[in-house]
Order: C-alpha cells, then structure tokens, then sequence
C-alpha cells in the first residue's frame, strides 16, 4: 500500500485570522481541507474563500459546544442552556442528549454549510470530538449516511463501525499535532516519518494573531506555532522523502 494524508485544518470560520491561517497553510503549506463552522463570528469569510478556492476540501465542523444553534434552541433543549446557548463540552457530555435532536442540528449546520460554500460539503467532523458520545457518534454517522459525506472516525473500533454503516472515513486519525511541544517541526516530521500505510487524516488548527481569538480561546497563541510548521519547506521535504502523497476526503472509502 501507498501513504497518503489528508491534513485538515479545523474551525474555519472561528475567527478571521483563523481563516487567514487555513488559507495561507492552503495556498504555501500542506493543509488539503478544512471543516467550516457555520454558528461562528467568520463563518461568512470563510465561506468566501471556500467559494473561490475549489482546490480546498471543505467539509462541515458540526458544533453543539460554542456560541448558539442555527435550530430554534426550543426544538433542542438537551443540548442548550436556559438561555438558548451551547454548554462547555464536560457539561454537554455529562446531560442525557437526545440524539434525534443532534440529528436536527446537525442537519441545520449542514444545509447551512451547502448554502455559503455552494457546493456539497465534502466531509463530516465535530468541533472538540465530542462524537465519542453515543447521541452524536449516531447522529454525525446519520448525517453521513444522508449526504454521502465522508467523516472523521477517532480510532479504529469507530472506524469499523462507521464503515459497516456504509460511511466512508480514513484508515487511520492523528490528533498528535496539538499543544506546545507537538506542533513545531520535528514533531510534525516525526509524525510523517511513523505514518502507516493508507490514508491518514491529520488534524491541526492554524491561525495568524488574532486579539479576538486570543480573548475568547484557550488555544490561539498554538496557532501561528502551527501555522509556521505547516509552511516550512522542511516538512514539504520530509513528505517527498517518505513518498507521501498529500489527498483530500475523496480517498477515504
């Protein structure tokens, strides 16, 4: 078998520096695809550079964990607080969440996500991998299952399941390049050097400095960090030398 990676830049659409970020890993670094947010402040900028950039994989970041629903929060109610907004991910995943109305939302972020970028979204993920609950691992499954796109699947028994389901996903998912100390170069060579055989998804979240991420987000100054490795020539190297041939969510099966 061949290596190949997907490199997905997640919450496009977060933040217009965020935004900035993807495009620039996009455009002079290794990044294939991004998942857009459709509930945040630069959802519409990102959808801008979507629509321009047809080489970009853009799939749909589903998001129950920040900022408010596009759904009536009154026809989701175990998913939202009093007031009509998403909880933090510990509260969210300590309630007893109704799965059809995850399915609800999620197919609000979707059609909304088909609307901004005027093409099919390509590919399914969720915003802080809360898909390892029950509800929304059944839900994002439901919601592939409806539109043919692709998911994000956490480790193998998840992988298996989704693929009996008839959902297309990668062989394998790499969180590793996250958090100081993991997301500087030689952290990112090393990962591509113990790349296994078949399509990988590699996660990761560049940005350029942005004073409102920076106030309203626990990982934004990791951004740029992120950002400068995904650019630099030296992982573009290490890429060549390993034989790895970069994909988007078209090679998942």
């Amino acid at each position: 078998m061949t290596r190949r990676l997907i490199v997905n830049a997640d919450d496009f659409g977060r933040s217009v520096g965020v935004d900035d970020g993807i495009m620039r890993a996009h455009r002079n670094g290794i990044v294939t695809s991004a998942t857009l947010m459709t509930n945040a402040p630069a959802t519409t900028h990102a959808a801008k550079f979507a629509r321009e950039t047809a080489a970009l994989d853009v799939g749909v970041h589903l998001v129950v964990t920040y900022e408010r629903p596009l759904s009536d929060p009154a026809t989701v109610p175990s998913l939202v607080r009093d007031d009509g907004s998403f909880p933090r991910p510990d509260e969210l995943l300590a309630r007893d969440l109704d799965r059809e109305e995850a399915l609800r939302e999620y197919r609000a972020q979707y059609a909304r996500a088909r609307e901004l970028i005027g093409r099919e979204p390509t590919h399914l993920d969720t915003h802080h991998w809360v898909h390892d609950h029950p509800a929304l691992r059944w839900a994002i499954r439901a919601l592939a299952g409806e539109t043919g796109a692709a998911a994000r699947t956490h480790d193998p028994r998840q992988r298996d399941e989704f693929r009996a389901a008839g959902i297309r996903t990668p062989d394998h998912f790499i969180r590793g390049f996250q958090h100081p100390g993991h997301i500087d170069v030689g952290a990112l060579v090393a990962i591509l050097e113990s790349l296994e055989d078949g399509v990988s998804e590699l996660m990761c979240h560049p940005g350029e400095p942005d004073a409102d991420l920076v106030a309203t987000s626990a990982y934004a100054r990791e951004r740029p960090i992120e950002l400068a490795t995904l650019t630099d020539p030296r992982v573009r190297r290490a890429l060549e030398r390993g034989g790895i041939e970069l994909v988007t969510f078209a090679a998942a099966r």
